[in-house]
């Protein structure tokens, strides 16, 4: 995550709040990012956490001053505390729930293909020494020889469509783990 991604998340976890105070925290932390310097960009970001926390505390902090300055708003004040109190211990939870699962899959999608990967890298390594080892016993007996060096051209060919066809696979399934991804983080977005 850098800088522009972190305001715009801020920008659009704050937008329940009135446009002035939204102006306010976004120049504060803007100014905060300016002051750090673009070198400790990333110290910044790994200091201040998410930004769906940093949302909850200003949410919080703006309803604690609404309840201060006026007694009016009481009902949508309490509800804005009410809902600043909750929801950082329950949105970092539900974001696990979500990531835990989807690392796993990303994790044993490339595991499956590494094995596929590496049985095809052993069938050529077998078809190699098949071969090799066929050329040391043509002495003995030519018909040995053929049909080893026959085994070891059917077991590198094999393993070379394997290997291209692990390759193949790795695109289609990252690019379709990219997309679902993707998609699934659009929608949240939208909603």
């Amino acid at each position: 995550m850098n800088k522009t991604e972190f305001m715009s998340q801020l920008k659009k976890h704050l937008r329940k709040l009135p446009f002035d105070e939204v102006k306010e925290a976004v120049d504060y932390y803007e100014q905060f990012f300016d002051d750090a310097g673009e070198e400790n960009e990333q110290a910044v970001l790994a200091e201040l956490g998410s930004p769906l926390a940093v949302a909850s505390q200003i949410v919080a902090s703006f309803a604690a001053k609404g309840t201060e300055n006026s007694a009016k708003k009481g009902l949508s004040t309490a509800w804005m505390t009410i809902l600043a109190v909750f929801a950082s211990p329950i949105a970092r939870p539900l974001a696990l729930l979500v990531a835990v699962p989807a690392a796993a899959l990303v994790i044993v999608v490339i595991a499956v293909l590494l094995s596929i990967g590496a049985t095809g890298v052993g069938l050529v390594a077998g078809g190699i020494m098949s071969g090799v080892t066929s050329v040391s016993i043509v002495m003995q007996s030519f018909s040995t020889t053929v049909f080893f060096f026959g085994l070891g051209l059917t077991a590198c060919g094999i393993g070379l469509a394997v290997i291209i066809g692990t390759v193949k696979l790795s695109k289609i399934s990252f690019d379709t783990l990219a997309k679902s991804v993707g998609g699934f983080i659009l929608r949240r977005n939208k909603k």
